[in-house]
């Protein structure tokens, strides 16, 4: 391989792995970009809830594209703006303010970016649920002191 595929390559790379978009929106450049680790771990609360949502509707079979989820993000709209002003790093304020073909422009532009994301966390959520409704209790309830208390072996009893 020559040296200018090789660039190609790692410049795929980089993509693959920390997706950004770039789109002038009502005037300014955005860049919308994934959220980093950190982040994730800074709004879990409002991406779980958003997440749970979002698998509310996957569980009825509904979650197709972005159509099926315009009402998830109309529930969640609080949510939606905050996490799309942290992808881009604009205030909420200006979010607020874009007139409706251009909220809607960033709205794509964040979902393009941040599906993956989301439906990952999506997916583990219906999983999870499924393996709860299926197998109740996911542990065992712990054993009373009466029931263990007189067929415990010697090494387990204490002092008597």
């Amino acid at each position: 391989m020559d040296e200018t595929t090789d660039n190609k390559d790692g410049q795929d790379d980089l993509a693959i792995l920390h997706p950004e978009r770039q789109a002038l929106i009502a005037g300014r450049s955005i860049v919308m970009r994934e959220y980093s680790f950190l982040e994730t771990l800074q709004h879990a609360e409002p991406i779980s809830a958003l997440t749970s949502a979002m698998a509310d509707v996957a569980k009825g079979g509904d979650l197709h594209d972005v159509d099926s989820l315009r009402a998830v993000f109309g529930q969640c709209r609080d949510i939606v703006v905050r996490l799309i002003a942290l992808a881009c790093d604009q205030p909420e304020s200006w979010i607020g303010d874009l007139k409706a073909t251009e909220g809607e422009q960033l709205l794509l532009l964040w979902w393009g970016v941040n599906a993956h994301f989301f439906l990952s966390r999506v997916l583990l959520t219906v999983q999870l649920r499924g393996v709860r409704e299926i197998g109740g209790a996911m542990s065992t309830p712990p054993s009373s002191r009466e029931a263990i208390g007189s067929k415990a072996s010697g090494a387990t009893r204490t002092g008597s």
